[in-house]
């Protein structure tokens, strides 16, 4: 086995590369008859590309860490897809983190893979992913995307979020529970026409519409109880344009994991498990959305699950 570091020095605010690159340094020293290489990204999908490049030319089983966020993590499984060798690894050291929760033995209990010795471990398996496509510039394009997509209140909030991470002393989970807040004083949802599995899910004003792959969201917040990363099915969760009451006294139970053991929450929320999902934007031609945990802006987005697409290392 092979195993690979590709280390993302502006994930986490860049707070962690000091500490991580010395770990990694000492693992290498302790492990002198393993084959352990370190990459550093550089910009935007830097991850992608080193990751197939590692794959492509792997001789033998390689498993390529995601040291970042959820960003770097789909970045590095974008690159990873089609290569029978690679295998992801993560090192969360992100803000955010969510898709790891997802991938633990004890789901969310993700402090097992910032232990580093602890790697040699872990035992691979094989984990479902999305796939979304939309149309850019006449042609189509297309992105895999490892935990899930948020349109509406969810994804303005992360948006917010990710500009409030660059604040000195605001946690990842700390920067989400702040765009919350924001975002509650306009309460900006989406008008949306939803399709599921080619049939009417749900047209007109929401207040946030979900497509998941694992559970987690905004740093922990466990949006999607039901989810399972590996059952080849998406999360698909729509919540109506309740009022600030309503929504304020329902976030908590939302973030724990808890929505569905509301009374009445059927007349609130819509709720189906897919393998192909049609988002379309109805207020103009584009919608700005976050999958996991980056900004998009484009029409339609057709999204379908790809069953077992991706070997990971869980611990």
């Amino acid at each position: 086995m092979i195993y690979a570091f590709i280390v993302n020095p502006a994930s986490g605010q860049g707070k962690h590369d000091e500490d991580l690159l010395p770990e990694i340094n000492a693992l290498i020293a302790g492990n002198p008859n393993r084959d352990i290489k370190v990459y550093h990204t550089r910009g935007v999908k830097d991850a992608t590309v080193l990751a197939d490049l590692i794959a492509a030319e792997a001789t033998e089983d390689t498993v390529i860490f995601a040291c970042g966020g959820d960003g770097t993590v789909q970045e590095v499984a974008n690159g990873i897809c089609g290569h029978d060798r690679g295998i992801l690894g993560v090192v969360p050291v992100g803000s955010g983190n969510d898709f790891v929760k997802e991938i633990s033995k004890k789901k969310g209990n993700w402090k097992e893979y910032t232990n580093l010795p602890h790697i040699f471990d872990g035992m691979v398996t094989k984990v479902d992913l999305i796939k979304m496509s939309w149309i850019e510039k006449g042609e189509e394009a297309s992105r895999y995307i490892t935990n899930g997509i948020n349109v509406g209140f969810d994804g303005n909030t992360a948006i917010l979020a990710h500009e409030l991470k660059r604040l000195p002393l605001v946690s990842g989970t700390g920067s989400y529970l702040m765009a919350v807040a924001g975002n509650l004083a306009f309460k900006k949802g989406q008008r949306l026409r939803i399709t599921v599995n080619g049939k009417g899910f749900h047209t007109g004003d929401l207040l946030l519409a979900t497509v998941a792959n694992g559970g987690y969201c905004g740093s922990g917040i466990h949006s999607c109880p039901k989810a399972e990363i590996n059952d080849g099915l998406l999360e698909v969760m729509a919540i109506k344009d309740v009022s600030r009451k309503k929504f304020v006294s329902l976030f908590p139970k939302y973030k724990a994991g808890k929505i569905f053991q509301v009374d009445g929450i059927e007349d609130i929320i819509s709720y189906a498990r897919a393998e192909t999902v049609m988002i379309e934007p109805m207020l103009g031609h584009k919608m700005k959305f976050v999958a996991d945990g980056e900004t998009y802006e484009t029409g339609a987005i057709r999204i379908e699950v790809v069953p077992k697409a991706l070997k990971v290392l869980i611990l």
